[in-house]
Order: structure tokens, then sequence, then C-alpha cells
């Protein structure tokens, strides 16, 4: 299978799906003060624990995520589950949501992938934002285009960090270039080798999205 993304709208009716949930994972959805994050964060996760459950052949409920080195969170074995060629247990996934939406991107083994999507806010000092965390030609794509393309670049570079498991502290290092057919990007980063390409997604208005793949995890340069 190529890289897949599912969109989820986080406000549908019905139920949110708790019984998907770990005794961790309910302890935790329990914790969110308001009512609305709750079961939006309820849904997410569920939806993400059934896709991926289908795709490895394992119900749900069984399902358990563990990290890696660093923080990158990944599927942890299950007992007596399908270890055999195809079973979905080698899959990379990312999950992202904000406001009502949430994206999740599943990529095959030997792929990394990476997801994200912001709910656009015009009333945030973008550029102030952008001064300290955008390289020059960026900001200057910010002044002229505003807060719809501040968000979007965001995402590409958040897609991008998550992809590598640079984490945020790399934000400031990635940079989003124009590609050659003008609709397309390349991100990268001075830290890490190689540039990836960008595919925003069209998710609903007021929204922002972008999902990088990368065939691996890139070495970081050593000199």
């Amino acid at each position: 299978m190529g890289v897949k993304v599912w969109k989820v709208h986080l406000d549908r009716p019905g139920m949110p799906g708790w019984s998907a949930l770990s005794e961790a994972e309910c302890e935790r959805a329990l914790r969110f003060a308001d009512p609305l994050e709750r079961r939006r964060w309820v849904v997410a996760r569920s939806t993400l624990k059934q896709i991926l459950g289908e795709l490895c052949g394992v119900p749900a409920a069984r399902l358990a995520f563990s990290t890696e080195g660093g923080g990158r969170p990944c599927l942890a074995p299950v007992a007596d589950g399908p270890d055999r060629p195809g079973s979905g247990q080698g899959l990379d996934f990312n999950l992202s949501h904000s406001g009502e939406w949430a994206l999740i991107a599943v990529a095959p083994e030997g792929r990394r992938v990476g997801v994200d999507v912001e709910r656009i806010s015009p009333g945030a000092d973008i550029l102030e934002l952008a001064a300290r965390m955008y390289q020059p030609e960026e900001i200057e794509r910010v002044r002229a285009a505003g807060a719809p393309e501040f968000f979007r670049l965001w995402t590409a570079k958040e897609a991008y960090i998550k992809a590598t498991g640079v984490g945020l502290a790399g934000l400031r290092d990635t940079r989003v270039t124009p590609a050659r057919e003008g609709s397309a990007a390349l991100v990268g980063s001075r830290s890490l080798d190689g540039e990836w390409p960008v595919r925003w997604l069209d998710v609903a208005p007021g929204y922002a999205a972008a999902v990088v793949t990368t065939a691996s995890t890139p070495e970081p340069r050593t000199g």
C-alpha cells in the first residue's frame, strides 16, 4: 500500500468510541476539563486505533502504543498478534487534530509519515511568530500573503519534523521552498540531509493541512 490519509470530523454525531481505548487512555481522556475537547480527543484516538486495527488484523482495543527514542509514537507489539508479512505490524502512522478536524496518515513499512492540520487564526500575531521561527524568505511570503500562508508553511514544517522525528527543537532550521512546478513544495532542514515533497491537503474552509513522507529516517549531518 502507499501512504493513505483519513480525514475525520471530530464533531460527528454518534458514540465517541470509548470501547477502543485502554484504561490508561480513558483516564487521560477524563483529565480534559472541557467536555468538547475530551470528546474530540476520544474520537480522534479511537478512530486511529480502529484504522490501525483493520490494517493490522487486530481488534482496536488490543492495540497499544509505544514510543521511539525521540518520543515519536509507534505501534507496540501485540501479544499473540499476527507477525506474518503484510500483517501491518511495521506500519508507520501519525495523527494530528485541530478544532473539529483530525487527520490520520499511515505509511507502509520502510517509510515515515508526518501530518499536520491547523485551524487558521487570523488574530494571531503571525509576523512576530514568523520572525522567531521562520527563514527570511518564508517571512517575506507571510508578509505578502498573511495568515493563510503562515499556517500553510507551519503545517508543512510540522509534518516534516513529525515524519523525521527531529522534534519541535528542529522547527527553526526547517525550510519550505517552492518546487519547480509552482504548486508543490519541498521541505528540509539544515541538520538533516535531503528535501522531501510537501502535499497540502484540503480539509475544510479555515484550516490548513499538509502531509510529508520520507523513505526512511534521514541521518543527521555530522559535519
